[in-house]
């Protein structure tokens, strides 16, 4: 678009680099702030905030704005149990469900040896290190139900089979409002296998 401004065209590229946000979302969404001058004051101050001050909790390596993040931090978790993350949004997505009181932990995503994410990409040194210091007794992978996701379930228990542990993956199965013949047979199978007694 040659006749926008160059800060303009600047602006709706960044926006365009975020996940799921296209060209005409990002030009949308430049246009309605740049008629909300207060709103791309907040949003620039608050930025820069973030930029200034955010950086990875040294325990976990969940985003932190102060040493250990909020979670590491709280003496009312229970530091026995570590669920094992990919991604920031894997602990708000648990967070939400108000049913987990363990700690977390971020390995910066999932094994991929075709993407280059091999093992020594990953945060498993720390991992084990983070066991140790709180004397874990289980870990919950919680990873996405993909090939990356499961090649890092399968390497991760493996690997830290040396440990006196419980290792333990999230029961699959069949979401809510979905007709059991649309099912795919591995969902099916998963849910069978992890049924529960009523």
């Amino acid at each position: 678009m040659a006749h926008l401004p160059n800060f303009i065209q600047k602006l709706i590229d960044e926006f365009d680099k975020l996940p799921g946000i296209g060209p005409k979302t990002a030009s949308r969404l430049v246009f309605d702030l740049l008629h909300r001058k207060e709103d791309i004051k907040s949003l620039a101050d608050n930025l820069n905030i973030a930029f200034q001050q955010i950086h990875l909790c040294p325990k976990c390596f969940n985003l932190s704005d102060d040493g250990l993040c909020k979670i590491c931090s709280n003496p009312n978790r229970n530091k026995k149990i570590i669920a094992v993350v990919a991604h920031n949004q894997d602990v708000e997505a648990l967070e939400k469900t108000g049913n987990f009181q363990g700690t977390y932990h971020l390995l910066n995503g999932l094994l991929s040896p075709l993407e280059g994410i091999t093992p020594d990409k990953l945060k498993i040194n720390e991992l084990e290190k983070h066991i140790q210091e709180d004397s874990a007794e289980e870990i919950i992978l919680v990873f996405d139900q993909s090939m990356e996701g499961e090649a890092t379930t399968i390497y991760l228990s493996k690997h830290l089979k040396k440990y006196p542990l419980k290792i333990s993956r999230l029961a699959r199965g069949i979401p809510m409002g979905a007709n059991i013949e649309y099912t795919d047979e591995v969902t099916l199978s998963s849910a069978l296998e992890n049924r529960k007694e009523i």
